[in-house]
């Protein structure tokens, strides 16, 4: 499913704590720390379960939130970048109350001079932060992901694991498309989009595109083709406006 505004560059809500700031390709492509912002802010449970597993890391495994505090707490260059990726998104400062296991958005040195009450404080804590996640993943383009089912069938949660080892190693192969071909490509697709603006469109849209384009391609050269006297039983043209969910 689309979102609307993050596909348009519009900022989105984050209830009444925060807004979510989708990066245009500039953004992505001026900010070298990028790929680490994204690998810290998206970091799923399964994924530190893989971790903990690889690792050989006996005990409970920490949730997301409390991976990253943990992580900030024990190495301050950990705490500084997560604290620009969290900046980057949300465009305010932000401080981390470890003992309470809470993100702060907003200046903290500033806030406490108006403050009346803890409650005031917009925090990022363990009940929101799987949302705020998802919020981030759709603002780079991606499908939110389900919560980690705790009473899943151990058997699943193998296949599973599995599935995420081979995505992880045909990743480092190096098999999906780099950003260079991708907007090269995107800027082949006669519809005004060139070396000279696209930087300035979301980069939440560029996988939009670029699949409406490969359905819009297709339906025509599958039309082409039953006019060539293909097989109608084997080619069956889908029109390309329409709802794409997968």
């Amino acid at each position: 499913m689309i979102n609307e505004g993050f596909f348009l560059k519009r900022p989105q809500r984050f209830g009444d704590i925060c807004k979510i700031y989708p990066p245009s390709v500039n953004e992505i492509i001026d900010n070298p720390n990028f790929p680490l912002y994204r690998k810290l802010l998206t970091i799923s449970q399964e994924e530190i379960e893989d971790l903990y597993i690889e690792k050989n890391i006996e005990g409970r495994v920490p949730t997301p939130l409390e991976y990253l505090l943990s992580a900030s707490y024990n190495e301050k260059k950990t705490e500084s970048i997560l604290k620009e990726a969290i900046t980057f998104f949300v465009h305010d400062k932000v401080s981390f109350l470890y003992e309470q296991k809470s993100i702060v958005i907003g200046d903290l040195s500033e806030l406490v001079k108006t403050l009346k009450s803890v409650e005031e404080l917009k925090l990022i804590k363990e009940d929101n932060f799987f949302n705020f996640q998802n919020l981030i993943r759709e603002a780079l383009g991606e499908k939110p992901i389900e919560p980690p089912n705790p009473n899943e069938d151990p058997r699943v949660k193998r296949i599973k694991a599995k599935a995420r080892y081979r995505d992880k190693i045909k990743a480092k192969q190096g098999l999906g498309l780099k950003l260079s071909t991708t907007l090269a490509a995107i800027c082949c697709m006669g519809f005004g989009l060139n070396p000279l603006n696209i930087g300035e469109i979301s980069y939440a849209s560029i996988p939009v595109l670029i699949r409406f384009y490969q359905e819009k391609d297709k339906y025509e050269t599958d039309v082409k083709s039953l006019l060539a006297g293909a097989d109608s039983k084997k080619v069956k043209p889908k029109y390309w406006i329409r709802n794409i969910e997968d």
